[in-house]
Parts: structure tokens; sequence; C-alpha cells
């Protein structure tokens, strides 16, 4: 293996492939247009190759700030995974149908609970339909634009740790390690798209990116 191959192969380690690839390319280039210069100068093969590897700086360096700025592995399978539950979930109409249908049963069946005087089961149903309701908004809402993406994504969360905590009741802060556990795989998630929506250029967002 080449020194300049080890270089790049420390520089492009954790990104996605078309960002390695990316790289690997504006690299090379760099290294050669640098190479010849040294050449042209009269220096020998072999230290102007040095010299141009030299110039590269730390490859360690380089891959920080590569990974800063580009599409790392995990985010690009981020994207991936995204995009196959959005085509899963718009190509089936029955799934879109049974939440629609579960959440305007629950509502109902709440309502009749209260009409009822059975308050409590009325409460816990109505907290259900909390949960539930950002998966209702991102079925049926076009949200589009970054700002919507961020009341949703806002909703999101003030939604599901509302209702998880007052289904726990007083026991919410015994019972807090649970709902970080449940919800820290979301948090992950939350962060990597994040990540990913900075480094991406708003036109080339995928629908799953502004949820």
């Amino acid at each position: 293996m080449s020194n300049l191959e080890q270089w790049l192969k420390v520089a492009t380690c954790g990104l996605a492939k078309d960002a390695a690839a990316e790289v690997r390319q504006e690299i090379e280039e760099h290294f050669e247009s640098a190479r010849e210069s040294f050449l042209t100068k009269g220096a020998p093969a072999a230290e102007a190759e040095g010299l141009a590897l030299a110039a590269l700086g730390d490859a360690r360096v380089a891959n920080r700030e590569y990974r800063r700025v580009l599409l790392t592995a995990e985010e690009a399978k981020v994207l991936r995974q995204g995009a196959r539950e959005v085509k899963l979930v718009c190509a089936n109409s029955w799934l879109r149908r049974g939440v629609a249908a579960a959440a305007a049963t629950g509502l109902v069946v709440a309502i009749g609970f209260a009409m009822a005087g059975h308050l409590q089961n009325a409460e816990t149903l109505l907290l259900v339909e909390l949960g539930m309701s950002p998966l209702v908004a991102a079925l049926f809402l076009r949200i589009k634009t970054p700002l919507w993406g961020r009341i949703y994504r806002g909703w999101k969360w003030l939604a599901l740790m509302a209702a998880a905590l007052l289904i726990m009741g007083p026991n919410a802060t015994r019972s807090a390690w649970l709902l970080v556990v449940c919800l820290w795989p979301m948090a992950m998630t939350e962060l990597r798209r994040a990540s990913i929506r900075r480094k991406l250029p708003e036109k080339m967002w995928p629908r799953h990116l502004y949820l």
C-alpha cells in the first residue's frame, strides 16, 4: 500500500461511500498537482512525493474535518433506513387507514368513557392519542419546509414525553430510566438527522429529514 493510499484510508475512515470517493478524487488531484510542482522545481521523484504527502497535513485531523462537513457511513445508513420506512408507509394505504381508524376510534371511545363517568379510562385513552399524534401528523400532513419541520419535531418530542410521563403518573420519577431507555434510540436518530440537515442543502432533503 502506497503512502498516499495509507493517508487516504485514514482520512476517509467512517465516511459514506460517495463522500469518501469525493475526498479521494480531490486529494489525489491535489497530491498529483503538488508532486508535479516539486518535480518542476528539481526535487527527486521520491522527495517530491514525500513533500506532496506532507503538504496534505495530518490524515487524522483531515478525517475529523471531513466528518464534520460530509456524510458519515452512519448518517448515510440513517438516510437509507428513513427512505425505506417512508416508502413502506406511503405505499401501504391499509396502514394509513388503520392508523387513522385507530386514532378516530380511540377518540370516540375516550369520549364515551368520559360521558359514562369512567374518567380514568378516558384520560388514559386520551394520553395514548397524544402519544400517537406525531405518527398521525407525519402520515397526513404535508411537512415540507424547515420551519414546519422544526414545529413538528418540537411537538413530537413534547407529545411523546408528556404522554409517557402522565401515563406513569406518580411513578414517573422512579421510572425515568425506562423512559430514557425507550427514547434513547429515537434521540440518537434525531441527532444524526440534525447533522445530516446541517450538511445537506435543503433542496436535497428527502421528506423524512423534515420529520
